[in-house]
């Protein structure tokens, strides 16, 4: 019953109702984490976004209880889990964006996991995801970001693109000009919904809020 009702509220977008139920369901994280695999599915994003968002909350009273899910997640990124750790960058990222004090640190393990190709793109999306909020903890990794600008997987090249313009870094402008014209499509997240998106658009879009910041 829990997990139909996590997922009626995903399907609605109501995280605080999904924060709400947290408060009496501990199972509430491994529900959204089980959700978090399929990255076709919009309901997946919306699941890595709630824990982030009830991370928040549950840090208020119970900080521990935080850390404990943070090294679940790492332990689920290595190869003793099995690889069922696929999404565990971006929830990190979502869980570091909403608790900056708590989790800062763990910023640089998630970029340290960016050379492995199945993590590659989660890396880049949770660097943006803690870029916009917090350009300090993720101001080093900018190098490393800006390589896979070049990379041959349009996936990639996308999720590069944009997180250059979250992070708000001038000096990448003159590279992502180079992608403008880029017509290869990917399956992009924001504002709740799965959109196809050319890299020449989201470069495009990163470029504008770079010159108007």
């Amino acid at each position: 019953m829990t997990r139909r009702e996590v997922i009626t509220l995903l399907e609605k977008k109501q995280y605080d109702g999904l924060v709400r139920l947290s408060f009496s369901e501990r199972k509430i994280f491994s529900i959204l984490i089980s959700l978090s695999y399929d990255k076709k599915n919009p309901i997946s994003w919306r699941a890595m976004e709630s824990i982030g968002l009830i991370t928040k909350e549950t840090a208020k009273t119970n900080p521990e209880l935080v850390r404990n899910i943070v090294g679940r997640l790492l332990w689920m990124i290595r190869d003793e889990s099995g690889g069922i750790g696929w999404s565990s960058p971006e929830i990190l990222g979502e869980i570091v964006r909403n608790n900056p004090e708590l989790c800062s640190d763990i910023a640089p393990i998630i970029v340290s996991f960016h050379e492995e190709e199945m993590l590659s793109a989660g890396v880049l999306k949770a660097v943006g995801r803690i870029g916009i909020i917090n350009t300090e903890f993720i101001e080093y990794a900018v190098p490393v970001v800006l390589s896979y600008l070049h990379n041959p997987n349009p996936v990639l090249r996308g999720f590069a693109a944009w997180s250059l313009g979250e992070i708000g870094t001038a000096e990448s402008l003159n590279e992502l000009q180079k992608l403008i014209n880029d017509n290869n499509v990917l399956l992009f997240y924001e504002d709740g919904e799965l959109r196809e998106k050319t890299v020449g658009e989201i470069a495009a879009k990163s470029i504008a809020r770079l010159i108007n910041n």
